[in-house]
C-alpha cells in the first residue's frame, strides 16, 4: 500500500538516523577528551562518586606535599641539633683538659676562650635553625608543629587529619646558663679557668649531651612516622585514582569500536533514509 502524504519509511529512517549521529557525536567527544563521563547527564550515579574522589584525590595530593615539607623541616633541625650536640661534645673535652693538673692558668685561658665561642656558637645556631622563616629550636620551652596530612574529607575522622610534635628547643646565654631540651643547664664560660670547677663541668655537659640526644631521638621518631605516613598517603592516592578512573576515564577500544559501528550505521541509515524518499514515487506507476 502506497502513501505519499506522511512517509512512514522516511520518518523512521530520520528517527535512526538521529540516534545514529547523536551515538557518534557522543563517541567522538569521549574519544577526544579520554573522559566516558564529559556532562552529569552521562552519568547521573558516577558523577558523584567521580567529584568526591577527585577532591579527595586533592586533598591527597596536598597532605603528600605537606608530608614532605614536614620532613625537610625536620631535616634542618636535626642538622641544627647535630652540629650543637659536636659543640657540646668538644666543650667536654675541653672541661676535661680544664680539669687536668698538668694545665696552668695560661692553658685553661685558651680553653675558656674556645669554650666561650663555642657557647656563642651553640646559642647563634639554635636562633639561625628556621623554616621558611620558622624558628625551629630557639625556645626554652617547646615548639608546638602541627602538620596536616588528612585527606580533608569528612569521612575522615578530624583527629585523623592532623599529627603534632612538641620539638624541644635550646637557648644559653653568652655565659652559658639557660636550658637544653626543656632540662635546666648551666655552661659557665668561666668555670673552665678553675680546675675544681671544670671537673664539675665535665658531668653537667655529659648530661647536657644525653639530653640533646633524647630530643634528636624524637625527632627522628616523627620524621620516621612522617615517612610511613607519606608513603600511606602515596598508596592511598594510587588507589583512589585508579577507582576515578574506572568510573570517569574512557575505554578507547570500547568507544572507537562503538563509534566504527555508529559510523556504519550511519552510512547506511543514509542510505535507506534515501531509498524511504524515493518510494512514494512508484505510486505514479498505478496513475500512468
Amino acid at each position: 500500500m502506497f502513501r505519499i502524504n506522511t512517509n512512514v519509511l522516511s520518518i523512521n529512517g530520520q528517527r535512526n538516523l538521529f540516534q545514529t549521529t547523536k551515538d557518534i557525536n557522543t563517541r567522538m567527544e569521549r574519544l577526544s577528551s579520554g573522559l566516558r563521563i564529559n556532562h552529569a547527564a552521562d552519568d547521573a550515579a558516577g558523577i558523584t562518586a567521580s567529584e568526591s574522589m577527585r577532591s579527595q584525590l586533592a586533598g591527597l595530593r596536598t597532605a603528600n606535599d605537606n608530608s614532605s615539607r614536614a620532613i625537610a623541616l625536620l631535616q634542618t633541625a636535626d642538622s641544627g641539633l647535630e652540629q650543637i650536640g659536636i659543640m657540646l661534645i668538644r666543650l667536654k673535652e675541653l672541661a676535661e683538659q680544664s680539669a687536668d693538673s698538668t694545665l696552668n692558668l695560661s692553658n685553661r685561658s685558651g680553653l675558656s676562650t674556645e669554650a666561650a665561642a663555642l657557647v656563642k656558637e651553640i646559642d647563634r645556631i639554635a636562633s639561625a635553625t628556621t623554616y621558611n622563616g620558622i624558628s625551629l629550636i630557639d625556645s626554652v620551652g617547646v615548639t608546638n608543629l602541627t602538620f596536616y596530612v588528612g585527606d580533608g574529607t569528612p569521612q575522615t575522622a578530624a583527629a585523623d587529619q592532623v599529627v603534632g610534635l612538641a620539638l624541644k628547643g635550646v637557648a644559653l646565654d653568652a655565659a652559658g646558663l639557660g636550658s637544653i631540651g626543656g632540662a635546666h643547664i648551666g655552661l659557665t664560660v668561666a668555670d673552665f679557668l678553675i680546675q675544681s670547677s671544670a671537673e664539675a663541668l665535665v658531668p653537667i655537659i655529659d648530661a647536657a649531651v644525653t639530653t640533646l640526644a633524647t630530643v634528636r631521638t624524637d625527632v627522628g621518631a616523627f620524621q620516621n612516622r612522617l615517612e610511613r605516613t607519606q608513603e600511606n598517603i602515596q598508596a592511598a592516592i594510587e588507589n583512589t585514582a585508579r577507582a576515578e578512573s574506572n568510573i570517569r576515564d574512557a575505554d578507547f577500544a570500547l568507544e572507537a569500536s562503538a563509534m566504527t559501528r555508529a559510523q556504519i550505521l550511519a552510512q547506511t541509515g543514509a542510505s535507506m533514509l534515501s531509498q524511504a524518499n524515493v518510494l512514494p514515487q512508484l505510486a505514479l506507476s498505478l496513475i500512468q
